[in-house]
C-alpha cells in the first residue's frame, strides 16, 4: 500500500495537475494530502490545481464557443443534462461559471453551455479566475486538513492487506494438499496395504 503512496508522491504534481485539468476534486484532495506528508508544499499543490482547473474549463468554453459545430459538442448537447445546463447559464451567468465545478456530472455539459452562451470571453476568463482559485483552495486544504484521517485509512488497509495475504496463503496450502491427497493418496494407501495382503496370500 505504501508502494503506491511512494509512487503517487514521486509523480505527484503531474497527477494532480493532469487530474484537475480532466476532473476535479479526488485528485487536489490528494495533492492536498502530499502536502501534508511533506512531499510538496501546500502553495505550490494549490497552484498546480488552480492551474489544471482553469486551464481545463478554458479549453472546454473555447473550443465549445469556436467549434460550436463539431459533432461533441453536438452529442453532449443532445444529452438530457445539457438543457438543465443551459437554462441554469442563462439564469445566473456569472455565478454558473463559479459554482459548476462543484456540479457533479454538469461540469462538462456546464462548459459547452458557457461557450454557446452570450457571456464575453474576458468576463468568463476573470469569473473562472476567480472560481478555479476558491476550489483549488478549498479541496487542497481539505486533503491537507484531513491529512491524518487518510493516512491512517491507508495504515488499515496495509494491515487488512498484510491479513487478506495470509489468509489467501493459508488456503492456497490447504488446497494443495487437498489435491495432493485426491491425486496420490489412495495410491500411497494401496501401497501401504499391498505388503499385508500379500502376506495373507501366502498364509492361505
Amino acid at each position: 500500500m505504501y508502494e503506491i503512496l511512494d509512487l503517487v508522491s514521486r509523480f505527484g504534481p503531474i497527477i494532480v495537475l493532469i487530474g484537475t485539468f480532466f476532473e476535479g476534486e479526488v485528485f487536489a484532495i490528494i495533492g492536498g494530502f502530499l502536502a501534508y506528508r511533506g512531499s510538496y508544499s501546500l502553495e505550490f499543490i494549490i497552484a498546480l490545481a488552480f492551474a489544471g482547473s482553469f486551464t481545463g474549463d478554458l479549453a472546454v468554453f473555447l473550443f465549445a464557443r469556436f467549434c460550436s459545430a463539431h459533432r461533441w459538442v453536438q452529442r453532449w448537447k443532445s444529452k438530457p443534462k445539457f438543457a438543465k445546463a443551459i437554462r441554469l447559464v442563462e439564469k445566473y451567468q456569472a455565478f454558473f461559471v463559479i459554482v459548476n465545478r462543484y456540479i457533479y456530472g454538469l461540469r462538462m455539459p456546464g462548459l459547452i453551455a458557457l461557450g454557446l452562451s452570450s457571456i464575453s470571453v474576458p468576463r468568463f476568463l476573470v469569473l473562472n479566475l476567480i472560481g478555479a482559485g476558491i476550489w483549488a483552495g478549498l479541496f487542497t486544504t481539505i486533503g491537507y486538513v484531513f491529512g491524518s484521517a487518510i493516512n491512517l485509512v491507508f495504515a488499515r488497509l496495509e494491515v487488512v492487506e498484510h491479513a487478506v495475504g495470509i489468509t489467501l496463503g493459508v488456503v492456497a496450502v490447504v488446497l494443495a494438499l487437498w489435491f495432493a491427497w485426491r491425486q496420490w493418496g489412495p495410491a500411497i494407501f494401496a501401497t501401504r496395504n499391498s505388503p499385508g495382503e500379500s502376506k495373507d496370500d501366502r498364509a492361505n
